[in-house]
């Protein structure tokens, strides 16, 4: 079988490459230049094909990356949403023009290195969490096509720790075994996106100042310097002294408004998506589990289907806020991945 690589000079993406060669596929690896700051990670890639003796690809994608990731991006925090990058990346790049190009270039699938766990039987795609908790990325995988998802395979999935990714690297002779692993949004440098934002993204009015006001009144405790600068769930950085902890509660972008609560005003449970994607076949109207955050703990819902998206009533306390722009991933009682979609604005 010919499978096609998705490499990013990484260790976990090199591991694969040479796993999926050691099983005796035919593999080559293809690497997406999306930005200036790619050049090193498409240089790592080519040295560890270079080492496989496979052959590396490069793909030019900077301008569809820019339109569906990095403006998407910008326009969610000038709007006063969280955006999640690499959520978008996995559903419109990754796995969508990446799988188009290798299949172009003759694999009969894709492979990339994230950790989840994968089966396609009689056109049912069933993807479940990986062995590894800690490392599992299917919350990042659930707004992806299930008709893509079939070309599609994930050998690291079976992998229970990071450790053994990186000893098997090293005996194939990887030289990026010890690699660390980026924290950052792969296209802001240091982590820091105001910097980002104001820097290539200045027709978008950022850094209006405007009022900070207490939840559930129109008391103003203070002043803002621009809503990008705040997220849903925030408690540092707001500048307000009170007689208890404040938290940023809501994004307001029509009003210009930061508003501001106790712990108590942060949660809430209801809540629309938009961009819904459904990988297994469900009912109108059922019960599952939802992250809310790639990290957070999963917590029992019911979900409607709407025509634009879905309804989420949780059915046990959570304590993550709920952030338009995050998205939220559905998951049945087997850990397997219902679908998700992304968090609208109240």
């Amino acid at each position: 079988m010919i499978i096609a690589v998705a490499m990013s000079g990484g260790v976990d993406s090199s591991t694969t490459a040479a796993l999926l060669k050691s099983q005796g596929h035919e593999v080559f690896g293809i690497t997406m230049d999306n930005h200036a700051d790619w050049e090193s990670d498409i240089a790592n890639a080519k040295q560890v094909c270079d080492i496989l003796g496979i052959e590396h690809y490069v793909m030019p994608a900077r301008e569809e990356y820019k339109r569906c990731v990095m403006d998407i991006f910008a326009e969610y925090y000038a709007n006063g949403m969280t955006p999640n990058p690499c959520a978008l990346c996995n559903r419109d790049i990754k796995m969508n023009l990446l799988l188009k190009y290798a299949r172009a270039q003759g694999a009969d699938l894709m492979a990339t290195g994230h950790y989840i766990q994968m089966s396609v039987h009689d056109d049912i795609v069933e993807m479940r969490e990986a062995k590894n908790k800690k490392k599992d990325q299917s919350y990042f995988l659930s707004l992806v096509d299930k008709n893509n998802l079939k070309n599609v395979c994930f050998p690291l999935g079976e992998i229970e720790d990071k450790s053994i990714t990186r000893k098997m690297a090293a005996e194939f002779g990887l030289p990026n075994f010890e690699k660390e692993e980026s924290q950052d949004i792969c296209f802001i440098k240091h982590g820091n996106y105001k910097e980002f934002l104001h820097e290539f993204y200045s027709n978008l009015n950022l850094s209006i100042p405007g009022d900070i006001v207490l939840s559930g009144t129109k008391q103003i405790l203070g002043k803002h310097n621009g809503i990008e600068n705040y997220t849903i769930g925030q408690r540092r950085g707001i500048g307000i002294a009170y007689n208890e902890p404040l938290y940023v509660v809501n994004v307001d972008s029509k009003s210009n408004q930061i508003v501001v609560g106790s712990s108590s005003a942060l949660l809430q449970d209801e809540f629309t998506l938009f961009s819904s994607n459904w990988i297994l076949d469900v009912a109108t109207a059922f019960e599952a589990f939802v992250k809310l955050r790639s990290s957070s703990k999963k917590t029992k819902a019911r979900i409607t289907k709407t025509s634009t998206g879905a309804t989420v009533k949780l059915l046990e306390k959570s304590t993550t806020p709920v952030t338009p722009g995050q998205i939220c991933a559905i998951y049945n009682s087997a850990n397997a991945v219902i679908g998700g979609g992304i968090i609208a604005k109240i």
